[in-house]
């Protein structure tokens, strides 16, 4: 008898160390995957733009109701305007701090500070012990990093997010009474510091009045496992308090005016916009296979709710079926399906999947997900070694260089992906057409009629020039797909304007009269 009492208890110290052993492992093979990602060149275009606004900000000590980088005129104060200009402030801040203190490696540094705070919040929530949970959290960071920018600060709402439907629902979870201040001061907190970061803090106010709607709504049925009445009380109140804490900031009312064009399809400054697609769209034009793969995260999202003993509980079905709608209709509304669905599934697999057959496919999913969105980012990797965080041939780099030594000044026409890097080299002396924040929607319309042009022709862009001043073109010599930019052979073949600079992939033009009056030689 003691002979197989202790072979049982042999095979049971192995199994939890094969358990134990198996989680660390995925777990530092979720920290290397989480590294190649951190290790790309920083690619954003929007993110050059934020960082210069911090620095006018942190220069200025005051918010930038007016656009200090745009040629004049600038456009009409609006919500749309001022919520560009001024709802990003805390961590466009941020962003320039970590420049001042180490460069650019600092924008690096501050992307491993939020994963880990991402990271920390997965632990917090659910037993990281569990190898097959410690997969569901690496298959969703790999989603998420595989097409969304850390450094953009619609990043910074995932994470609050995340962070915000931990704290709710760990809450409505406990079965012993709470403190008010236990739920209160940590979400308005949290709250006050999303809201003066990322306009998504609305889909934060959604959640927080829909936590209050759905569980109010169990009390009508005790089947439905309400919460105590006092625990109810502290859960309303909390959400309120942190509701007011989020209106304080410079956009509470603005947002709310800006509400309808943002979810506006039709509206030009978000036509042809991919992260304004749905997930079928994002796929028909650019066939990249990732796209398959969300789709089916919301497939076995909603098999294993099917399954789980939560698929009675109203809170945690509207969140996914909410989410998932939002991410299905936007790609920029994506990751918060993503984040709500890591939360359910790692509890899923932690309290009620424990069938081989389930964590084999698990692993097997985890598997091609990385092998499949891995198998591009040794390019990444490259580019960061060859020639730094910003990527040259991306950007502008060796144009805004030049530019920079010669001390040329003036108004600047260039594309409008390469605009916000060059309002980070250039501005705000340098006024800059047309950039992401695409502040200007006549502007917007300019720019695209600017580049309908062929070599024969001369009429809109040069017209266009004259009427902004425009003194210096910073232009591609080929576009993505590898054909010759038509606009910039139209300009090389105008006598008013002269090459001053060319490189393999871009080109600097100036008006002639510059070089003939000895202004620049």
């Amino acid at each position: 008898m003691n002979g197989n009492s202790d072979r049982a208890d042999n095979s049971n110290r192995k199994d939890s160390s094969f358990k134990w052993l198996l989680s660390k492992g995925i777990m530092l093979f979720t920290l290397v995957i989480a590294g190649i990602y951190l290790s790309r060149p920083l690619y954003d275009p929007d993110f050059y733009w934020h960082l210069k606004a911090g620095q006018w900000i942190w220069e200025n000590a005051s918010l930038p109701y007016s656009d200090p980088f745009g040629i004049p005129p600038l456009p009409e104060p609006s919500g749309r305007t001022d919520f560009i200009l001024t709802s990003y402030w805390l961590i466009q801040l941020i962003m320039y701090a970590f420049y001042l203190l180490f460069g650019m490696s600092g924008i690096i540094i501050l992307r491993w500070i939020v994963i880990s705070i991402s990271l920390i919040i997965c632990a917090s929530w659910t037993n990281v012990r569990n190898s097959s949970v410690v997969a569901v959290i690496t298959i969703g960071t790999i989603l998420i990093l595989e097409q969304y920018f850390i450094e953009r600060p619609q990043f910074i709402s995932f994470v609050c997010f995340g962070a915000l439907l931990v704290s709710l629902l760990r809450f409505c979870q406990q079965t012993v009474e709470r403190s008010l201040s236990s739920l209160l001061v940590p979400i308005s907190l949290l709250m006050l510091i999303w809201s003066n970061m990322h306009g998504g803090f609305l889909i934060g106010q959604a959640i927080l009045i829909y936590f209050v709607i759905a569980e109010g709504v169990k009390f009508l049925n005790p089947k439905m496992l309400p919460l105590s009445a006092q625990n109810y009380r502290i859960l309303f109140i909390s959400s309120l308090t942190a509701l007011i804490a989020s209106f304080v900031n410079p956009n509470a009312i603005n947002l709310i005016r800006y509400l309808p064009i943002i979810f506006d399809a039709n509206n030009y400054a978000n036509l042809n916009v991919m992260e304004e697609m749905s997930v079928l769209e994002n796929y028909k034009v650019n066939k990249y296979g990732v796209f398959l793969i969300y789709i089916g995260a919301m497939g076995l999202t909603a098999f294993a709710l099917f399954l789980s003993k939560n698929r009675k509980n109203i809170t945690i079905v509207g969140i996914l079926i909410g989410t998932a709608f939002m991410g299905w209709q936007h790609m920029r509304l994506m990751p918060f399906f993503v984040v709500s669905a890591t939360i359910f599934m790692t509890k899923f697999f932690e309290t009620e999947c424990s069938a081989i057959k389930g964590k084999i496919i698990l692993m097997l999913i985890l598997l091609l997900t990385t092998v499949y969105c891995i198998s591009d980012e040794s390019t990444h990797l490259n580019q960061s070694i060859k020639s730094g965080w910003v990527p040259v041939g991306h950007f502008p780099v060796k144009a805004a260089d030049y530019i920079s030594k010669n001390k040329i000044t003036g108004n600047i026409y260039t594309t409008m992906y390469w605009g916000g890097y060059m309002l980070w080299r250039g501005g705000p002396d340098n006024k800059i057409f047309c950039d992401g924040r695409t502040l200007n929607i006549q502007r917007i319309w300019e720019y695209n009629n600017s580049l309908i042009v062929s070599k024969k022709q001369r009429p809109y862009w040069m017209g266009l020039f004259n009427m902004y001043d425009i003194q210096t073109a910073v232009l591609p010599i080929y576009e993505f797909d590898g054909s010759p930019n038509m606009l910039t052979q139209s300009i090389s073949n105008d006598a008013g304007w002269k090459m001053i600079f060319a490189d393999d992939s871009e080109v600097v033009f100036v008006r002639s009269s510059l070089t003939r009056n000895n202004i620049l030689r």
